[in-house]
């Protein structure tokens, strides 16, 4: 029995998560047939006119003198029941409002904003082009065509191409034709062609090119591996699955041919991959297997590209989507299949509010979708490895790399030694010597740095005055090409000063090393090499990073100098270097996870190398050659690595051990953040010990300060999630009043990943 729609829930959205609540409004005779879940309506609230989107229908209330839904907004939901459960369980696990968690599903820009009295249209909407349709027929065409051949040579040539194409977008035909609107109108009035509208699709494969390719032979591995996959996905209850393999040991391969199982089973998949700069070989993969029916979901595609992309998911037009974080959400009716790759990556855990991570929201999507979820990494994280071993997760492991080639050796180069051999350069005589080998042979070198700019910070020799950010507790990272300092939080810039601000000195000197510095010292050193470099400040523009590693794949260049953008993922036979400036970087920040985040990144760049036939070689340059996670990636050895850092995680009670939820408290006045940081600590400490769980801090933030807010944080660990989270919601319910005295925001962090 369908439910009466003459009640209905509503969720307002005014971006403010104070009001996390719903209402119920009547709906008038007239919109009765046609609203449903997810549709956004027009509704009063409190004498004004706000946006919200319906959540529910309700057979009665004891509300009296209930108001009326004004208008339905937009031809269609925005999402359905499935997609509200899902934003539901967000609300409830990460702490968010019920809008913050809809807010991450619902397509950027489609929303209605309402001004005073009036209702602004979304930033994106359907964009429509003429197309100019013939209107004879052949046998009028065939008396009319000669006399124009004299009379109207531009009409004869438009009637000949569109009596060919029998209709085309106008633009494409007047420049095929090479003539104006006045041949086309002249046509018009004759009534030999008609002018129509139709929409057209902002397409983000324009400029991406493939050839399609057919299924390979799997190896024995892979033959196992996708035998046990397709185990797994007949099971009514389907467990995620860890595919495990060593980098180049085929798991993309892994993924199409499930993919395409998938598909002839009537099911639709989502493939998730951790960087932007990753997608367009994923892409190009993809669309070589699966022509057409690959749709693309990401940040770095125009708010008319992405709206396009989504209406074809929502639409039924595409069977796969590949996208990063935020295309766990696509719009599937069908789901059969997730993909997450290089599942261990941070940037599968959003940054801002609401703090979610992908792989969660994807394990949770998946067992009320009937889906089955695999994750692929050569270095699983510690919560899902130890999940495979304790069967909560289907562990299928691959070793060996495909057609047996070798994992490329690693050697570690201790940068103290260098030093006591007089080298000041930042390439060690081995990496030097390395590189040279390569550029006589033609192949080409990697170089990974996980920093840009041009130097780490620009400091007094004289006084020892480290010049940092106004707004921000970090230092200013110098950049070269046009001689700033740069803050890379709040994007504040200034000029390197001639004097030092504290005592005058005019000694001002740049330490430590960025991208910028490595290839200027890699252009000075090897100067007939080629040199291409690929960070944040080289991709800031939409195509660069499908031009610069065109450009690589093309060997225009010999050495790509990047960020951790370069560092998975990219598979290029050419490459048989791999060179690590500093695998210290990450190994020492302030983080109970910079362990495994160094292993993680070592395994992964060094996996760049030796891809094709040639073979490769990995060098990577350290102050700490003795640390645990370095010597275990020198030896591609997981195992080892997972070993020791357990052990580490479960003394110190970290997770997967644990469960954790960071509370950031920020503030404009400092005095202010530590009072409210120390009574919000308090009020936790009270709940905390009724639950069994424990309070660390509250302490200042490591950045105690970005874009002019004071930092402080608190740490809340224990076994129970819903423990901790009770704990929580009690603490901000004592804590309200004080919050609004104080004007303190509270950042809340399920799961962190990084405690900085």
């Amino acid at each position: 029995m369908k439910p009466m729609k003459n009640i209905v829930e509503v969720i307002i959205d005014i971006g403010s998560s104070a009001l996390n609540q719903t209402f119920y409004y009547h709906v008038p005779e007239s919109l009765q047939q046609e609203i449903e879940i997810g549709h956004a309506v027009l509704v009063p609230l409190r004498n004004r006119t706000q946006v919200g989107y319906v959540v529910g229908y309700v057979e009665q209330t004891t509300m009296n003198n209930m108001k009326d839904i004004k208008e339905i907004l937009g031809e269609r939901p925005w999402f359905d029941a499935d997609m509200l459960d899902l934003a539901r369980w967000m609300e409830q696990y990460y702490m968010c409002s019920l809008m913050d968690a809809l807010n991450s599903i619902l397509p950027t820009g489609i929303k209605n904003r309402v001004k005073k009295t009036e209702l602004l249209p979304p930033k994106v909407q359907v964009r429509y082009e003429k197309w100019a349709c013939l209107k004879i027929t052949s046998d009028k065409m065939a008396e009319l065509l000669p006399s124009l051949v004299h009379r109207a040579p531009k009409q004869a040539t438009m009637l000949s191409i569109l009596q060919h194409e029998k209709e085309m977008p106008v633009r494409l035909l007047l420049k095929q034709a090479a003539t104006t609107h006045s041949t086309l109108t002249a046509l018009n009035q004759k009534g030999c062609i008609e002018i129509k509208e139709k929409e057209f699709r902002r397409d983000p494969f324009t400029a991406i090119q493939v050839e399609p390719d057919s299924p390979m032979s799997p190896t024995v591995e892979q033959h196992l591996a996708l035998e046990k996959i397709d185990k797994e996905w007949k099971q009514k209850q389907k467990h995620p699955l860890l595919l495990h393999g060593v980098t180049g040991s085929g798991k993309t391969e892994i993924y199409l041919q499930t993919i395409n199982q998938v598909i002839k089973e009537g099911k639709q998949a989502i493939v998730l991959v951790p960087e932007i700069s990753l997608t367009p070989q994923m892409v190009k993969r993809f669309k070589a297997r699966f022509g057409n029916d690959v749709a693309v979901l990401h940040s770095g595609l125009s708010l008319g590209e992405r709206y396009d992309e989504w209406r074809r998911i929502k639409e039924n037009k595409v069977k796969i989507v590949v996208g990063a974080r935020s295309a766990i959400f696509a719009p599937f009716k069908k789901l059969g299949l997730i993909i997450i790759d290089e599942e261990h990556e941070n940037t599968y855990k959003q940054s801002c509010h609401p703090r979610y991570h992908a792989r969660e929201v994807a394990i949770r999507r998946s067992m009320k979708e009937d889906a089955l979820v695999i994750l692929g990494s050569a270095t699983p994280s510690l919560e899902s490895y130890q999940k495979a071993l304790k069967g909560e997760y289907l562990l299928v492991e691959m070793k060996k790399r495909i057609d047996g080639r070798a994992l490329p050796p690693v050697k570690l180069v201790d940068l103290r030694e260098e030093i006591k051999k007089g080298n000041k350069s930042i390439l060690s005589y081995s990496l030097q010597q390395a590189i040279n080998e390569r550029l006589e042979k033609q192949e080409q070198i990697i170089l990974f740095l996980n920093r840009r700019g041009f130097s780490t910070f620009v400091l007094c020799r004289e006084c020892g005055l480290v010049l940092r950010c106004h707004h921000c507790d970090v230092s200013l990272t110098y950049h070269a090409d046009h001689h700033k300092m740069h803050c890379h939080f709040c994007d504040h810039q200034e000029s390197v000063p001639d004097r030092c601000p504290s005592c005058q000195s005019p000694y001002i000197k740049y330490f430590g090393i960025g991208t910028q510095k490595v290839e200027e010292v890699v252009k000075s050193t090897f100067p007939e090499a080629r040199v291409l470099r690929m960070d944040m400040d080289t991709t800031s523009r939409k195509g660069d990073h499908e031009r610069l590693l065109s450009a690589f794949e093309h060997h225009e260049a010999d050495i790509l100098i990047g960020t951790q953008m370069i560092a998975k993922g990219l598979d290029f036979g050419n490459v048989t270097l791999v060179g690590v400036i500093s695998a210290d970087t990450s190994l020492h920040l302030a983080d109970f996870r910079a362990g495994e985040r160094t292993f993680q990144l070592m395994t992964q760049v060094a996996g760049r190398a030796g891809r094709g036939t040639l073979g490769g070689e990995v060098i990577v340059q350290t102050y700490s050659p003795q640390h645990y996670s370095l010597i275990a990636a020198e030896h591609h050895n997981y195992q080892a690595f997972y070993e020791d850092e357990i052990k580490a995680r479960q003394e110190l009670d970290y997770p997967p051990f644990s469960h954790i939820i960071r509370l950031l408290i920020t503030s404009i006045q400092e005095k202010q953040t530590i009072q409210g940081a120390e009574t919000l600590g308090n009020h936790l400490q009270i709940f905390a010990n009724e639950r069994g769980c424990h309070v660390l801090g509250p302490v200042q933030a490591p950045i105690s300060k970005i874009k002019n807010a004071y930092r402080w944080h608190i740490i809340l660990k224990g076994e129970n999630m819903m423990a901790l989270q009770d704990t929580v919601h009690q603490a901000l319910a004592a804590f309200k009043s004080a919050a609004r005295t104080l004007h303190v925001d509270i950042h809340i962090d399920v799961d962190p990943l990084s405690m900085l």
